[in-house]
C-alpha cells in the first residue's frame, strides 16, 4: 500500500492511499443464468469455493479497489485507482480529490 500526502489550494492536507480489498464479494448473483450470458450454462454441482469464507458486497465500481482520500473535515473515495498515481503532481492528486465521492467517516477509537 502506497501512502501519500498533499495540500490542497484550501490548505487543507490530505492524506491519500490505495485501498485493494481481499474478501470483496464480486458476484452480483449466486449462479449465471443463460439470460445473462451468450454462452450457456457450463458450471454444474456445487459452489467451487473450497473454503466458505465471509465476503463483503462493494459498491458497484469499487469491488477491484479504490483511492481513499482523507483529511481532517471529511473523507473520499475515487474508482477505479488510476495507473502510477503515487508518481502524480500534487495538483493532480488535488483534481482527483475533487472528482471523489465522499465517504462515510469512521468514529476513531481512543488509545
Amino acid at each position: 500500500m502506497t501512502h501519500r500526502t498533499f495540500v490542497d489550494s484550501n490548505e487543507i492536507t490530505w492524506q491519500v492511499w490505495d485501498v485493494v480489498p481481499t474478501f470483496v464479494e464480486r458476484r452480483r448473483a449466486q449462479r449465471r443464468s443463460a439470460a445473462d450470458s451468450v454462452r450457456p450454462e457450463r458450471r454444474h454441482g456445487r459452489d467451487r469455493r473450497v473454503v466458505a469464507e465471509p465476503r463483503v458486497p462493494a459498491r458497484p465500481g469499487f469491488e477491484h479497489g479504490w483511492l481513499a482520500f482523507e483529511s481532517m473535515f471529511e473523507n473520499r473515495r475515487l474508482a477505479p485507482i488510476p495507473d502510477r498515481w503515487p508518481d502524480l503532481e500534487d495538483t493532480e492528486l488535488q483534481q482527483l480529490c475533487a472528482r471523489a465521492m465522499p465517504a462515510r467517516r469512521r468514529p476513531r477509537l481512543l488509545e
